[in-house]
């Protein structure tokens, strides 16, 4: 029964420690493409929190090692170093934005290659996203679309829970795969500079 506690615990940390390291690269990308300073600070700060995960993580498999196991706690170890790799890779790109160093023209062009698109969009009275919770949209299954981040009044929410509600003027970033993003920004107002 303990063992399954440990278990347990360790699995919800890589869970939250995986989704972290992914919203951070999802930031750091878009802020290079948005050429925004508010997105890529957002992904330095995911980033600060992967690292503080990644902390206790390592602290819980050295206390509870004996209990997991040599190899499984070997396994988390090297999982949690990857997942922190990934994250890191993320400040990487945000501190280009943030540093204001020049991007190269080559990123437009693969950006035009990728499957995966991002797409910032304003809510106005007639969006779609007026009033409605993250949960209640239904991108995520029906069309392969996440909300990464939300501006309202000047300050970025990253990583949004699914009772967040959405409210006219935020702007919304969200990631998707092309399909999914092309239908989207038929129906919505895309923003080309987020920063006001």
């Amino acid at each position: 029964m303990k063992r399954n506690n440990v278990f347990r615990e360790i699995g919800g940390l890589l869970r939250e420690l995986k989704d972290k390291a992914e919203v951070t690269v999802y930031l750091a990308y878009s802020g290079l493409l948005y050429s925004s300073v508010g997105i890529a600070s957002g992904a330095l700060k995911m980033e600060e929190q992967v690292d503080e995960l990644r902390l206790k993580l390592q602290e819980l498999v050295l206390e509870r090692g004996e209990e997991l196991g040599l190899r499984t706690a070997l396994a988390v170890m090297l999982l949690v170093e990857s997942l922190e790799s990934i994250s890191d890779s993320g400040m990487k790109l945000a501190s280009i934005v943030s540093r204001e160093l020049e991007t190269h023209p080559v990123l437009d062009l693969a950006e035009e290659e990728m499957e995966e698109q991002y797409l910032l969009l304003e809510v106005d009275r007639d969006s779609f996203f007026l009033s409605r919770k993250i949960r209640d949209l239904g991108f995520q299954d029906t069309m392969g679309i996440r909300v990464i981040a939300v501006k309202r009044k000047g300050r970025w929410t990253f990583d949004p829970s699914e009772e967040f509600r959405i409210e006219e003027r935020d702007l919304v970033l969200v990631s998707g795969y092309r399909a999914g993003i092309e239908t989207l920004e038929e129906a919505e107002k895309e923003v080309e500079v987020p920063e006001e």
